[in-house]
């Protein structure tokens, strides 16, 4: 897609929402759906990893990302791609894969590991205690929330994951404990976050 014809799409529209490696039904019906992939929810089929370039600088509101991030060849590079699309105070939301996934292995097309703090180096804020190297990119994310969650495709596990989901989510605090003590115990499924973008 040319980026004239991305931009006359999102011209009359009140807000643009993007989701990016949609499943085989968007999350939100009136999001944008991009992928390579040919599906019912694909809107435009694009390479993601030669980035968004025909969307233009500050013209995106929101862009959701759920399990594709991890299929990025270039994640610094395709995370620079999200920013600079987004308009300022414009949102990221999306979930990732634990590393401590059990099934994260098993799929040969996941490129990156993704724990607590993948995303520090991506932000101005410091959500969690310990400091991330702030020189690796340009990319000034505020981290507006990150949550820790927990499934299982057998019933009865489910329940007890849940339980945990609540427990290793009462604060940020409880998050670190477990990502630093019970991982390995307990494996999580994913880690769901909202980061804002902020120019200031």
């Amino acid at each position: 897609m040319s980026l004239e014809k991305f931009a006359k799409l999102i011209a009359y529209r009140e807000k643009v929402v993007i989701e990016i490696g949609p499943g085989e039904e968007k999350c939100s019906p009136d999001a944008i759906g991009i992928d390579q992939y040919q599906k019912s929810s694909v809107d435009y089929i694009a390479d993601l990893n030669q980035g968004l370039k025909f969307i233009t600088d500050n013209s995106v509101d929101e862009i959701h990302a759920y399990h594709v991030l991890e299929h990025i060849e270039n994640l610094e590079f395709f995370i620079g791609e999200i920013y600079r699309v987004l308009k300022k105070e414009g949102r990221l939301i999306g979930s990732v894969p634990h590393f401590s996934n059990p099934y994260f292995y098993s799929d040969y097309t996941h490129h990156s590991f993704w724990g607590l703090y993948t995303l520090s180096y991506f932000s101005k804020n410091k959500f969690f205690v310990r400091e991330v190297p702030q020189y690796y990119n340009k990319v000034t994310f505020y981290v507006e929330k990150i949550e820790i969650v927990f499934a299982s495709p057998f019933r009865y596990r489910n329940l007890i994951k849940k339980l945990l989901q609540k427990i290793f989510n009462l604060n940020t605090y409880m998050q670190e404990f477990y990502e630093e003590n019970f991982i390995y115990l307990f494996p999580c499924y994913e880690i769901f976050f909202v980061l804002r973008k902020n120019d200031e």
